[in-house]
Order: structure tokens, then C-alpha cells, then sequence
């Protein structure tokens, strides 16, 4: 007859080594593990101290219990973090943290990893007198492995008062209560440079975005290393300046705060509750848009996900290696934060956990990496859902709800970031190094974030909160985007219920149709006067040679030619047909004033400023006509940019400008060919001039190179008046604005001109006296692949 009995497992001294050195393999995640703990005791300051051959992490907590300390620090493998915290713990109460972010009940022995013992002190709150001190020598696991665990001797007293080396001795005594653990015999040294990198990593640990504080900060005090602290701090002094906080090891760890990327950027903010999915996307400082929809992912409905992911531009990355000293690349990319502490090792450099280096392979061109962005997932809950790998530096187990967690990121988040930036920023070279919305501004910039919101928001499910009102508008009848755009405005309004904003489309339509009719017949009328007065003339010098039927097209500009009847008719044909376009114009806006008894001053600007840029238009035909031999119409040309440029500041604008202004020209640069319609070039230069000889200026000189392969840069100098005292520098480019006598409309042109030739135009604060302009224009082979 067989005998049963109850077994029971039995637990060696190895098991020590196997929680300790061998499941945590990394010193800054061993010290990270003992941080969390300082986090989940409800401390709001942790005093970190490497000295004397120790490591010590005092907080102030709520610290343990003789009770505490018997029937759960040293009951292995024990987490009493699994249970529901009280109502009124300090996380609930200062950072709204709702779980913990350990509990595993193994984060005790990442002291093994770190050295030889360990001294715990500890006050539970509500005790004054008694601070209860266990002493673990790690060493004395080691000894036999067939030894039982329990054998092994744990060493308790009680102390009046925390014994911490001198420079800790000021926080202790304010310590009502708390724990400090003293790592002894360090199995690894620590020099500066070991402090230094696990402080820039506690930084992340914590959080580096800085819009939203958890209450918890970090010092940490080096006595060894105060003398080269001081070293540095001296030698940028001399300069004016202070170095760099990744550099000083003594003080409190600063949270790298990303405010300052929100105004150089892009960047997108998604968040999930049980409800609805919202997501808000700024450019800038501009919130693009707000949306909400239905939530699809059912384990992040309560999991309180949050999602911030930022496009570094070139503007940013230059930015973001200032304030934190090294590349983006090196910080990290999107990191993940579970229950308000870094999951390691995602989102640090090589690390691809969201598969998005992994999609980017598939369309270099036309995807984001992890290189191109930088962000932090917010997601908390229990290890049902969401369970870091035991070794703590493996990111999360697989559950049900990582891989929702991971599609949220990949389909709200960053794909809908990817989708603005490919189609409004890419599409756009000069957008790269532009830290405001001037680009945008344009015509053609206004189009392209048009068309990428009614892209987005053209579905049932998408509710429409909010759309850039200064963005998301009517652009100029004469742009070639004008009818796509209308399109997509349609679209936004009929989603945001815009009544406004679909009159005005209506009356917008109507005015674009009038205006195309009135220019088709004027056309038709001037293609057939044209058309008899050349058979004449052909007829009357039916023995001359045949008329030069291909005119030069890059340096087309040939002085003193005689105005012959064929010059006249071609100026009268291109006059005929912006003249009709100005009738219009003023019909057009007769027709939406009339009845009225006050009209708002930005209708008035808005048609005027139309009506100016037509004239401008005949001001330059008549200036070619009058040095040139040519034929030009509403269409485009293809040529060198560079020359066509120079040619015209060379024959023209210099022959038609007055004496008092001296006009100089220099052209280094190689050549560039692009598709881009003449009179637009004209227009840039004209209103430039016409700025200067306003301020006053004897001299006004124009310098082409090369400073990028892709690019034709124009240094565009004056030594007038400058900008008037109170001009608003990031404004002068805003139709209507002045600070003086003039219309408010020539800089605006000249932006919009370039816009249209896919470049950009800024004030250069290096000129030391008058006013300067820096313009780059993209080469058409540098914005095809900004498309791809």
C-alpha cells in the first residue's frame, strides 16, 4: 500500500544570487530598482551619496516598521505593492499616481549587484524616537549553496537617529520619516564619468518632457567630485556663461523640459480614455487641429494612455543639443513610461520596440524613425496588462494589451504625425531650418495643411473640436492651389459646422469663377488682336528673314533693342489680360460690399492687396518690355534661376531705378535650373529695391552663391533706416503690416512669390547696419525628394 505525506519546497542561499546578480545584470538599473522603491514609499526627494567606498539612497518616505521590515522586506519575493494603496497616500494626493512602479518583491536584493551588504535604516511614519537599522552581508549567501536560506543571519537594532555620512546628515535631520539604505564593499568603483551617464539616465527615468511634475526629485552629492564641479563652473563664468547640467555631478537631476521644442516644431499629443480617442496636433505653437473619436483599444480605456511625440526638424535638433548638450540620436527616441517610470530599454539609441525603424526600411523617404522624432508613451496599470521582463531592462511581456498598446502608438500616434510632416513639412526643403510659421503662411504652405486636415477628418467617426483659423483659410484667388484648396476648406467647415466659414467659400467660388471668365475672354479678345496685327506684320515684311521663333530663355534679357510692333503687341497682350483681372477684382468686390454700410478693414486689405500685387505685374511686364525682346504670359519658364536673377537686377532693375539708389549684384553661384513663372522673380527683386530706396538707402546689394548644393541663396543687403524701433520682426512679412508711410504689402509679395518658387525669406541679424534678407530657394531635384 502506497503512503502519502505533504511535501514542502526547500530554499538554498543560491536563490540570493539568482534574484540579485544574475537577474538584474546593470548597476543603473540595480540603482534605478532601489529609486522605484523611494517612489512607491510616497517620497518626494531622494538624496543620492557616492563616497567613502559607499553608495548611499536616503528618502523620506514613509518608511518601515519593525513589522515591516520582519514580515515583508525579508519575506522573499513578498510585495505588499500588489494591494490597493490608501485613499489618502501622497501619490494620490500630490501626482495623481494611481499605481506603483514596482512590485515584483525582488527590487531588495538589486543591492547584491551593487556590493558586498547593505544597511537599511528606516522611521515609519508616526514614529518619532526609533529608527529600526537591518544589516545584510550578501557575502554569507555565498559561502554554501546547499545552505538553507533562512539560516543565514539578518543583523537588527534600533538607533535614535539616522547614521549617514556628514553631507547627509542636514537631510537626515529633518527626516521625520524615511529609509536610507548604505550599499557597502562596492563591487565596482565609481568615478565621475559612471556618475555622470547614470545621471543623465535617472533624468530620463523620471521625466524629461517637464509639462507635467510628479512631485520627485533627485540629488545627488559626490564629495569627491565638488572640486571639479567648481573647476567648470569658473571656467564658463569667464565667458559668461554656465555649463552644461550633464556635466556637474553634485545637485538635483533636471528633468529636460520640452517646452522650448513646442515652439521649433511639430508634434502631436494623443490620449485614450473609456470613452474617446483625442488627439491634438501643434505646429510651432499653432495647434493645427483637435480631433476626437470612438476608443478601439478596450485595455487602454483605463490604463491612462498618453502619447507626445515630437518631429525633429533641423531647427529642433539644433535646439535640443544646446539645452541638453549631445545629439537627439544619443538622448533616445520615444521613450515608455510605465506607472510614471522609465520601462527600459526602450526608446534608447538602437532600441526599436515600436517597429519603427523596422517600417521605415520599407520607404526611407517616406516614413519617420526613431531618428526623426523623440517622445514619451504614458500608460499605467497592473502586471496583468502591462508586466516589465523580470530582468528589468527587456521591456514589457507580451500581453493583450501591449499589442494594443503598441498599435496606438504606431496608428494614432505616429502615423498621423508622419502624415502632416510628410505631406505639409517635407514637401518643403526650406521648412527644415524654419523655427516659425512663415513658410506656412504662403499660399501654396496654407494649401498643404489644408489638405492634410481634411484628409484626416473626412470620416464618420471623426469629430472636429478645433482647426487653425490663422492656417486653415482662404488663400489668394491667383495661386495655382486655389481650387484644391477649396476642396479641402469645404471639407473642415462641413466637419466643424463652420456657417462662416461656408459662405465665405461660396462667395470665394463665385468670385474665382467670375475672374477665370473674364480672363478667358480677355484672352480670347487679345489672342485674336494679336493674332491679326502679327499676320500683318508678317505680311509687311514678308522679305525680311523668318521671325526668330525659340527667344533665349536663361539669359534671355538683350539691352538696347529697338521696341519694334511685335514688342508692343506682346505688351499690350500680357496688359490687356492683368488689367481685366484688376476690373474684376474691383467688380468682385462691389458686389460683396454693396448695401453696406462699414466694411471691415481686412476685406479692404485683402482686395487691395490683390489689385497691388496685378499692378505690380504690369509694372514688371512694362519694364521688360521696354529692355527685352520676349513673349511672356501667365506661364512658366524653365531656366537658370541664378542668372535669370542676376540678368534682371543687371539690365533692368538697375537701368529703371532711380540714380540716388546705387543697385550692386554678385553671382557665385554655379547655376540652378527651375520651373518658376518670371514675372514672379521680377516682383522679388522690385519690392527689395523699393524697400530700400523707402528707408532711404544709397546702396543695395544682392549676393548669389551656393552655400547648399540644393540651394540658391541670395544675401540681400541695404544701409538704410532698418526696421522702424517697435517693429515687430516675426510680423514684416504679414500682409498689411507697417510701421511707416508705406502699404504694408511689399514684403508680403515677396514672401508669396517665393512660396510659390518653394523658397523662403528671413531678416539676417547679422548686418550691422540697415536691413538684411537671407532667401534660399530649394533646386527642383531637393524638393522632389522632400516629396518622396
Amino acid at each position: 500500500m502506497a503512503t502519502t505525506d505533504s511535501l514542502h519546497f526547500d530554499v538554498s542561499t543560491g536563490l540570493k544570487r539568482v534574484l540579485g546578480r544574475e537577474l538584474i545584470t546593470d548597476d543603473e538599473v540595480a540603482i534605478f530598482e532601489l529609486v522605484k522603491n523611494s517612489f512607491d514609499a510616497g517620497a518626494d526627494s531622494v538624496q543620492m551619496y557616492f563616497g567613502d567606498g559607499m553608495i548611499v539612497i536616503a528618502d523620506n518616505g514613509v518608511g518601515m516598521s519593525y513589522e515591516d521590515l520582519t514580515g515583508k522586506w525579508l519575506f522573499v519575493a513578498y510585495s505588499s505593492k500588489r494591494s490597493e494603496r490608501p485613499a489618502d497616500d501622497f501619490r494620490n494626493i500630490v501626482a495623481e499616481r494611481r499605481q506603483y512602479a514596482g512590485s515584483k518583491g525582488i527590487g531588495r536584493f538589486s543591492s547584491d549587484r551593487l556590493g558586498e551588504g547593505v544597511v537599511i535604516q528606516s522611521r515609519p511614519r508616526g514614529c518619532v524616537n526609533i529608527v529600526h537599522r537591518l544589516t545584510v552581508d550578501w557575502e554569507l549567501f555565498e559561502k554554501d549553496a546547499k545552505e538553507h536560506f533562512a539560516e543565514v543571519p539578518v543583523h537588527y537594532a534600533e538607533l535614535d537617529a539616522f547614521h549617514l555620512p556628514h553631507e547627509l546628515r542636514r537631510f537626515a535631520s529633518t527626516l521625520k520619516h524615511g529609509t536610507a539604505i548604505t550599499i557597502q564593499r562596492l563591487r565596482r568603483p565609481w568615478p565621475r564619468q559612471r556618475i555622470l551617464d547614470l545621471k543623465a539616465s535617472l533624468a530620463k527615468l523620471i521625466n524629461p518632457f517637464g509639462d507635467e511634475t510628479d512631485g520627485f526629485g533627485i540629488h545627488i552629492i559626490a564629495p569627491d567630485e565638488v572640486a571639479e564641479d567648481k573647476r567648470l563652473i569658473a571656467q564658463h563664468a569667464k565667458n559668461s556663461e554656465k555649463p552644461l547640467a550633464k556635466d556637474l555631478v553634485n545637485g538635483k537631476i533636471g528633468n529636460f523640459i520640452f517646452a522650448t521644442l513646442q515652439h521649433k516644431t511639430t508634434f502631436i499629443r494623443v490620449t485614450i480614455d473609456a470613452e474617446e480617442l483625442n488627439t491634438t496636433l501643434t505646429d510651432r505653437g499653432e495647434v493645427i487641429y483637435r480631433i476626437a473619436e470612438p476608443n478601439p483599444y478596450e485595455y487602454l480605456a483605463a490604463a491612462g494612455f498618453k502619447c507626445e511625440i515630437y518631429y525633429l526638424n533641423q531647427s529642433a535638433k539644433a535646439t535640443f543639443t544646446r539645452r541638453v548638450g549631445l545629439p537627439s540620436v544619443q538622448f533616445g527616441s520615444v521613450f515608455l513610461f510605465r506607472n510614471d517610470f522609465r520601462v527600459y530599454p526602450i526608446g534608447e539609441d538602437g532600441n526599436d520596440w515600436f517597429g519603427f525603424d523596422r517600417r521605415k526600411q520599407q520607404g526611407y523617404a517616406r516614413f519617420l524613425g526613431t531618428r526623426d522624432i523623440i517622445g514619451r508613451i504614458d500608460v499605467s496599470g497592473s502586471d496583468e496588462d502591462f508586466q516589465e521582463a523580470s530582468s528589468r531592462n527587456q521591456g514589457l511581456i507580451d500581453t493583450p494589451g501591449v499589442e494594443q498598446l503598441r498599435k496606438a502608438v504606431m496608428e494614432h500616434c505616429l502615423k498621423r504625425l508622419e502624415k502632416y510632416v510628410v505631406g505639409v513639412s517635407w514637401v518643403d526643403k526650406a521648412e527644415a531650418t524654419t523655427e516659425d510659421l512663415s513658410r506656412l503662411s504662403t499660399d501654396p504652405g496654407r494649401a498643404r495643411v489644408s489638405a492634410a486636415v481634411a484628409n484626416l477628418v473626412d470620416n464618420d467617426k471623426v469629430r472636429l473640436i478645433h482647426y487653425s483659423k490663422k492656417l486653415i483659410d482662404l488663400i489668394n484667388e491667383r495661386s495655382g492651389d486655389f481650387e484644391k484648396s477649396l476642396v479641402s476648406l469645404r471639407t473642415i467647415a462641413e466637419k466643424a459646422g463652420d456657417t462662416e466659414m461656408l459662405m465665405r467659400l461660396d462667395a470665394a467660388e463665385k468670385r474665382y469663377d467670375d475672374l477665370k471668365k473674364s480672363e478667358a475672354d480677355a484672352r480670347r479678345v487679345a489672342n485674336k488682336a494679336l493674332a491679326v496685327a502679327e499676320a500683318a506684320t508678317r505680311r509687311a515684311t514678308a522679305a525680311e528673314a523668318e521671325i526668330e521663333t525659340e527667344r533665349r530663355r536663361a539669359h534671355f534679357l538683350e539691352s538696347f533693342i529697338n521696341v519694334d510692333s511685335s514688342t508692343i503687341l506682346n505688351l499690350h497682350h500680357q496688359v490687356m489680360i492683368y488689367a481685366v483681372d484688376i476690373a474684376q477684382q474691383i467688380e468682385n468686390f462691389l458686389t460683396e460690399t454693396a448695401g453696406k454700410s462699414s466694411i471691415p478693414r481686412d476685406t479692404v486689405l485683402k482686395t487691395m492687396e490683390q489689385m497691388a500685387f496685378l499692378n505690380r505685374k504690369i509694372m514688371s511686364v512694362t519694364k521688360f518690355a521696354a529692355k527685352a525682346n520676349f513673349k511672356l504670359d501667365s506661364e512658366k519658364i524653365e531656366t537658370d534661376l541664378a542668372a535669370f536673377i542676376y540678368d534682371y537686377i543687371e539690365q533692368i532693375a538697375r537701368t529703371t531705378s532711380s540714380a540716388r539708389l546705387q543697385i550692386e549684384v554678385e553671382n557665385d553661384h554655379p547655376g540652378m535650373k527651375l520651373r518658376f513663372n518670371p514675372i514672379d522673380a521680377s516682383i522679388i527683386v522690385d519690392n527689395l529695391i523699393s524697400n530700400a530706396k523707402r528707408a532711404r538707402a544709397s546702396t543695395i546689394k544682392f549676393v548669389l552663391s551656393q552655400e547648399d548644393r540644393n540651394y540658391l541663396t541670395i544675401h540681400v543687403m541695404d544701409n538704410g533706416r532698418g526696421l522702424a524701433p517697435g517693429t515687430n520682426r516675426s510680423r514684416i512679412f504679414d500682409m498689411g503690416y507697417t510701421t511707416t508711410q508705406g502699404s504694408g504689402l511689399g514684403l508680403y509679395h515677396v514672401r508669396q512669390a517665393l512660396g510659390e518658387m518653394g523658397g523662403s525669406i528671413e531678416v539676417d541679424d547679422q548686418s550691422p547696419k540697415g536691413l538684411a534678407f537671407i532667401i534660399r530657394i530649394a533646386s527642383r531635384e531637393k524638393t522632389r525628394e522632400t516629396r518622396l
